[in-house]
């Protein structure tokens, strides 16, 4: 510019602001000169895109922010199947998927930070105190944002080394319908048959001895389970004719509980399978109950000692006094011993598996009705919540102490059952009189098995009430419980099906097992938890 001043000429030069003002630089480029590369960090962290938005990155962070809503929104729809989640979690390979799925959303979420950090931060002059707190606080939003991915996927490797390493990768051979019959053996269409077996290689005992032997039969498709208690004093359980042709009687002439250790010493007479004792309580059980076994599982005692520590404990509801002996597992004779008084009491896991086997000054019908009851009180307290929280816990207990050839393919079928709103499950135990033929040397009871096995087939065909009578060898009759579990919050959840599968002689039936006066058909509900020496 050049103006004039008392005749002389001037030249000036004037510096005008850029085009748009004073902030019109950053419009062209997209960012605004004071905004926080942190903040853009945070909020990249909690919804990819937000911080390219807020930089003024609109094209950009759109498409960051759709892809993100689109997994979230994906995310939401496979929650509302449960069951279908479930089923989905349990296949090893969708685990390893859903692990290429975190990998990839960690990537996903950690390169909309960085880029988030870094767009904010081209103004930071480097070197500078600002833009070196700036790298600090976006390291920690980068950790952030990696920690829950890290969890998921350690949690999902934790799934997959349990599935692969205890659960079978096909069936073994047992399933029924792939098994000719024998005699009055047969298969059950429709249901899958496993048997629980709890072994206890207690201190002073040699080998391992199956005091807990219940056999599940489970129908998916209805949402029916019944569970049929075999007496561990049980003498002369008839046996498969190949090992039934070692013994004159055709059976095993002592205590079932000790035909595990007896077939593990003779595995020439129980061929077929990697545990000679597995295939001798099988075989020994489908005579017994005349039904296929299709599975088994077995649990150590010290197993389920960690897992109820584990969870935290267990709270049942003593209903009268039982005295119970702390055993040591094998590390030592014995620990102390004292009256478990009536009332609400939280048990350890060496208590709770103490309260499980006293017998002392009960009998061996209430020491079952106690398991039943105490591993009710253990389900019904072990909610998903804190499954989840002390699952890295129990990966290890279940893989040293659990052993089982259920297949992977089968456990999609276990959950449908476990996860349906209504499941109508029945139990049944053995013992005397009404199944009882005699009494061997010594007191032990001898099967009826005509009886057994017509009470069997009722309570599968869904109307024992017709034909299945007998009592608990306590006094008490009620020896068949039939129960309907609901999910919580449904009307009746946990209470006993009124009238079902209760016998004609007026036995009656309770949600703990135990058994009502006689006089008439009359269900008694106890609460959840209760465990009374005649339930």
């Amino acid at each position: 510019m050049t103006r004039a001043t008392d005749g002389a000429t001037v030249q000036q030069e004037l510096e005008l602001p850029p085009a748009g003002g004073p902030q019109g630089s950053w419009q062209g480029s997209g960012r605004h000169p004071r905004a926080s590369p942190l903040l853009a960090a945070v909020l990249s962290c909690l919804l990819p895109g937000v911080g390219q938005l807020y930089l003024g990155r609109t094209r950009r962070g759109a498409m960051m922010v759709v892809v993100a809503v689109g997994c979230v929104l994906a995310g939401v729809a496979l929650l509302q199947d449960r069951v279908g989640l479930a089923r989905m979690l349990l296949q090893p390979d969708w685990l390893l998927g859903l692990l290429a799925v975190d990998i990839a959303l960690l990537g996903f979420r950690a390169f909309s930070v960085v880029d988030a950090y870094r767009l904010g931060a081209a103004h930071l002059g480097h070197g500078s105190g600002r833009r070196r707190a700036a790298v600090v606080g976006a390291a920690l939003v980068l950790g952030l944002t990696a920690a829950p991915h890290a969890v998921a996927g350690y949690y999902d490797l934790q799934a997959y080394d349990l599935l692969a390493s205890v659960f079978g990768s096909s069936d073994s051979g047992w399933a029924a319908a792939g098994r000719p019959a024998h005699g009055a053996v047969q298969p059950v269409p429709g249901r899958l048959t496993v048997l629980l077996l709890g072994g206890d290689a207690g201190w002073g005992r040699t080998g391992l001895r199956t005091d807990t032997m219940i056999v599940a039969s489970m129908e998916p498709a209805t949402g029916r389970a019944v569970l049929f208690g075999l007496p561990r004093n049980l003498v002369r359980v008839p046996l498969p004719p190949g090992p039934a042709q070692a013994f004159e009687c055709r059976c095993f002439p002592h205590p079932l509980n000790e035909l595990y250790t007896y077939a593990e010493e003779h595995p020439e007479l129980f061929p077929g399978h990697r545990r000679p004792g597995v295939t001798a309580l099988m075989g020994a059980a489908q005579q017994l109950l005349g039904i296929h076994v299709d599975h088994y599982a077995l649990v150590d005692l010290k197993g389920f000692v960690e897992v109820v520590d584990a969870l935290g404990g267990v709270t049942v509801t003593v209903s009268q006094p039982v005295r119970v002996e702390i055993d040591q597992l094998g590390e030592g004779p014995g620990g102390p011993r004292f009256y478990l008084k009536p009332g609400r009491r939280h048990l350890d896991g060496l208590t709770a598996l103490a309260y499980a086997r006293a017998r002392k000054e009960t009998t061996d019908y209430d020491r079952m009705r106690r398991q039943r009851c105490l591993l009710g009180s253990l389900a019904r307290q072990a909610d998903a919540r804190r499954l989840l929280r002390v699952f890295p816990r129990l990966v290890p207990v279940v893989k040293h102490n659990v052993s089982t050839d259920v297949p992977l393919e089968r456990l999609p079928d276990l959950m449908e059952l476990a996860g349906r709103r209504r499941v109508n499950l029945a139990t049944v135990g053995f013992g005397p009189p009404g199944y009882v033929a005699g009494w061997a040397t010594g007191g032990y009871p001898v099967p009826d098995v005509t009886q057994i096995r017509t009470a069997v087939r009722a309570m599968l065909a869904g109307h024992a009430s017709a034909t299945v009578a007998g009592t608990d060898g306590t006094g008490t009759a009620g020896s068949i419980t039939a129960t309907t579990r609901q999910r919580p919050g449904s009307q009746g959840s946990g209470a006993p099906t009124q009238g079902s599968g209760v016998a004609p002689q007026g036995t009656g039936t309770a949600a703990a097992g135990s058994g009502a006066n006689g006089q008439g058909s009359q269900a008694t509900a106890q609460a959840p938890d209760a465990c009374s020496a005649a339930g």
